[in-house]
């Protein structure tokens, strides 16, 4: 079953807002994966590199400071759509975004 197209535009702006932080955190040539999972009741959507991770704290700090690309390119657009974001990563760990949509 597909996602209503308004919605479908959402999950797939945020996805690019995960690449784009690949590309710019990690590498321009820097390998990412994209898992999709449709589980009938929800979409999940998994973006993942092997790059450098992020350092604990780091998001909290961006977003006090005012960098709202997570916060809003991400999960501010998975949130209105009634889903959640999952952001696993560690130094050295690379790099895990997990969406998850619900269908309507």
């Amino acid at each position: 079953m597909r996602l209503p197209a308004a919605v479908a535009e959402q999950v797939v702006a945020a996805v690019a807002a995960a690449l784009d932080n690949v590309r710019e955190h990690v590498g321009e040539q820097a390998p990412a994966w994209l898992l999709i999972e449709d589980l009938g009741f929800e979409v999940i959507v998994t973006v993942r590199d092997d790059g450098p991770g992020i350092a604990a704290g780091r998001l909290e700090r961006a977003l006090r400071d005012g960098r709202l690309g997570v916060a809003q390119s991400i999960r501010g657009r998975v949130t209105q759509l009634g889903g959640t974001v999952e952001i696993v990563s560690a130094p050295g760990q690379g790099t895990e975004v997990e969406l998850r949509v619900p269908r309507e």
